[in-house]
């Protein structure tokens, strides 16, 4: 995390002296998908939250621009509105983001004299991101890494996850023009992840009873919160508390930015 801010400094430094560099403000939304969300589409709209931040571009005339962001969001998914309610898993994160994307427009500002006034375009890259999932208990929230809510640690099980994670960025956008040197974005876009920790939960099979003993009555009842421990002696101990793929999280929203050189 750290690397890629201090490269992304360097690079505005460098890109400012650029003829075409542009610098702005970011808002939009931020979605999360994964064991905890709906398999419904439209459900996925109770899962939106806010995010901000800045941007900085570099564009030649053509069709090829290089783009820079930091951004701060939320992510939450619920079981209480996802596929299994009975689970009664739940999460929610604090979300930065640092990432850089190349970006293709299929029309270039010459194309016709005249810089055009609406340009479609695409973009793909690399991003580094940091979460930290908590969940609800009692009357606060606490933080899931911490307490290996998946064995994470013990023996046969899995180290205790990175919270800081690297994601690949791909979307398209709509780029207006407002003026001589203002520009609108609108754009979306999904992020391929390398993690299936992002809501703290993966397919792994879990033993309750060793993860009571080992790691806390806590870290047992946020692992499987529709279970209360004194039942755990009449039922399996093993269980297995979500799917095999990874979690991933996308973005709408709005750009605004202005080029800073005349």
């Amino acid at each position: 995390m750290r690397f890629l801010l201090i490269s992304t400094l360097l690079a505005w430094a460098v890109l400012v002296q650029a003829q075409d560099f542009e610098g702005g403000i970011y808002f939009g939304g931020a979605f999360y998908s994964g064991d905890l969300s709906p398999k419904v589409l439209p459900r996925y709209t109770r899962f939106i939250e806010p995010s901000g931040g800045i941007v900085f571009r570099y564009r030649n005339r053509g069709v090829l621009g290089l783009r820079g962001s930091l951004t701060y969001g939320n992510l939450r998914g619920s079981d209480a509105d996802g596929a299994y309610p009975q689970r009664k898993l739940a999460f929610q994160t604090n979300l930065i983001e640092a990432n850089v994307v190349g970006e293709w427009y299929l029309i270039p500002d010459n194309f016709m004299g005249d810089p055009p006034l609406i340009t479609p375009y695409f973009f793909a890259g690399v991003s580094v991101f940091h979460f930290d999932p908590e969940a609800q208990f009692e009357s606060g929230f606490v933080a899931l890494q911490p307490l290996g809510t998946e064995g994470q640690g013990l023996k046969d099980y899995d180290r205790p996850y990175n919270r800081t994670q690297l994601a690949i960025p791909v979307g398209a956008g709509l780029r207006l023009l407002l003026g001589e040197r203002g520009a609108l974005s609108l754009e979306i876009c999904a992020r391929k992840l390398f993690t299936d920790y992002l809501d703290d939960v993966t397919g792994a099979v879990l033993d309750y009873n060793k993860i009571y003993e080992e790691k806390g009555e806590l870290a047992a009842r946020l692992s499987r919160p529709d279970l209360d421990p004194d039942e755990a002696a009449y039922i399996s101990n093993l269980y297995r508390r979500g799917g095999d793929r990874y979690d991933s999280f996308g973005s709408f929203g709005v750009s605004y930015t202005f080029r800073l050189s005349r």
